[in-house]
């Protein structure tokens, strides 16, 4: 890019030279040199611009990648993503934003290349005269600090602006995944105003940074057209004076000329870059906020966070819970060795909902398959039940082992398609009911087979023929492996009369930790004894009893 705005702007260079010494002697054989001379420039100018602008925007193209790639990845990874980044506008972040950052190389380029340009033209504007040369110099970096200084407006601007996209990007993904839900309620006028009202505010504050840019790039043009106007005047000046030949003229009005395109070039680049400059701020608050590293919990909230996140820890031989909180002061610590199906029930949603993050946080800590807590929130992909399964799009060969089908209850819904495993599945699965959407999560973390597997709820939307028998191909096909453990949080009859144990935490007394036949038959002792010297042991135990009746 450098080499093509040099030859630029040596090209009234070269005209005014060929005017010297070949067109005012009338020489023909330097008439011949200047034509190859300026064939070979022009060339070089060509090429120097068509690889300049495709190395340019190879590298905008990588970056905008890039950029994308480490925005996915952090929110996909990080344990910390805040609850109020929904996903419509991290993809707002990672799309339009990653984009407009990355456009600073492309004006990177193209801004040093001006301003090589305009040195080479005050370089020659110097040796030709003097006196213009020095007018360059001191009135354009003069003009360019003049366009230079609004910037900061057109970043904020555009910050506003990207940040009102992401909002409407954020409402569009919540009507989405509602869609249904909002027809089903005929709620369809009140979404299109409620998107109407956030797509409006984007188009206010776009239309906003239009005009601030457009402020923008009027005052440069004015400046730039202040520069030129001098320099034609003094060098207009100097030639009544006597004191330039016709083709030194010649070249400093074609420099002159030449100067525009840089002005104009520079004065358009402070307001792009004042938009990357504003995108990239997204950008860096979206990472900030995800690392934690701006977060300065008050003490109350450090203190109340390791109260109730429990200790997570595997050995050669089981997993560990250690001082998991669930209310009142009470801590609960229980061991899950490896060939084994626990269940956890529990009165209190909250005590669950700490354990299940303090695992899903362990496990992106983890190696690869080593542990996966699979949400109770199911969350298919457009594709094949294959695809959703494997997790791998397009591996139309990628095996789906008959256990897993049957363990997860795939196999019947695969014999109610026509295409099995290949059947085609729509956005968010809407074209499968919740039990079977369901069915094909449970597949998918069964087939993933990792040494650690949490399940939350997973067959809440089935009937209860089908959960049982679930529960019965889940028991087979984990316990086969020596080596893995499973947890399941679920209050289920048909899960807990398969699990290996079963750890009960009630709103108020001590936890309880056995079988599921051991802990209804010490309710139903509770329930026959007619003292009325009630142990807490004996609250529990009948507490159980009604957590678990359906």
């Amino acid at each position: 890019m450098s080499l093509w705005q040099v030859c630029e702007a040596l090209v009234p260079v070269a005209i005014g030279i060929v005017v010297d010494v070949a067109i005012i002697p009338l020489s023909l054989p330097m008439l011949i040199e200047s034509i190859i001379g300026i064939g070979l420039l022009f060339t070089v100018l060509s090429l120097g611009y068509r690889f300049g602008a495709r190395l340019c925007n190879s590298a905008r193209e990588h970056e905008a990648h890039a950029l994308r790639v480490e925005i996915t990845h952090a929110a996909l990874t990080s344990a910390n993503l805040p609850p109020d980044r929904a996903s419509g506008e991290v993809l707002s972040i990672a799309s339009a934003d990653a984009d407009t950052a990355a456009q600073s190389f492309a004006q990177l380029g193209r801004g040093i290349a001006s301003v090589l340009g305009m040195i080479t033209a005050a370089v020659f504007l110097l040796i030709a005269d003097p006196v213009t040369g020095l007018v360059v110099l001191i009135a354009v970096p003069i003009g360019l600090v003049i366009v230079a200084l609004p910037g900061r407006s057109v970043s904020t601007k555009a910050s506003a602006q990207l940040e009102a996209v992401a909002r409407a990007g954020r409402s569009a993904s919540d009507l989405m995944h509602g869609l249904r839900v909002i027809k089903a309620m005929g709620g369809e006028s009140w979404a299109v105003s409620r998107y109407r009202h956030t797509s409006d505010e984007a188009a206010t504050a776009g239309i906003a940074t239009g005009e601030r840019t457009g402020r923008l790039a009027g005052l440069g043009a004015l400046v730039m057209s202040v520069v030129l106007a001098i320099v034609l005047i003094v060098a207009g000046l100097r030639l009544i004076e006597g004191q330039m030949s016709v083709g030194a003229l010649i070249g400093i009005l074609g420099m002159t000329a030449f100067l525009t395109e840089p002005m104009r070039a520079l004065a358009e680049i402070v307001g792009l870059f004042a938009q990357s400059h504003g995108a990239a701020q997204r950008i860096s608050q979206l990472l900030t906020d995800i690392d934690g590293e701006d977060a300065a919990p008050t003490a109350a909230a450090t203190a109340d966070s390791q109260a109730t996140a429990p200790t997570v820890a595997i050995t050669e031989e089981a997993i560990s819970i250690r001082d998991w909180s669930v209310g009142e002061d009470r801590t609960v610590d229980f061991t899950t060795t490896f060939g084994s199906l626990t269940c956890i029930v529990t009165e209190q949603p909250e005590a669950e909902t700490a354990l299940i993050a303090a695992l899903a946080g362990h496990a992106r800590g983890t190696g690869v398959g080593q542990m996966i807590v699979s949400p109770h929130t199911v969350d298919l992909f457009e594709g094949t039940i294959r695809s959703n399964i494997t997790m791998i799009l397009g591996a139309d060969d990628v095996p789906v082992t008959a256990e897993v089908l049957a363990a997860s209850g795939a196999d019947e819904l695969l014999g109610l398609v026509d295409a099995g495993l290949d059947h085609r599945i729509q956005e968010l699965g809407g074209n499968l009911s919740g039990g079977q959407r369901q069915r094909v999560a449970l597949a998918r973390a069964l087939h993933a087979d990792p040494q650690f597997l949490v399940l939350h709820e997973p067959t809440t939307a089935v009937d209860a023929v089908t959960e049982a028998r679930i529960a019965a191909g889940l028991q087979d096909l984990r316990s086969s492996r020596e080596d893995a453990a499973t947890l399941i949080a679920t209050s289920s009859p048909a899960f807990l009369a398969v699990a290996d144990s079963v750890v009960f935490v009630p709103a108020t007394g001590p936890a309880l930790i056995g079988k599921h036949a051991d802990l209804l038959a010490a309710a139903d002792e509770s329930a026959s004894n007619t003292s009325t010297d009630e142990s807490v042991d004996r609250i529990s135990a009948t507490a159980y009893r009604n957590a678990v009746t359906r």
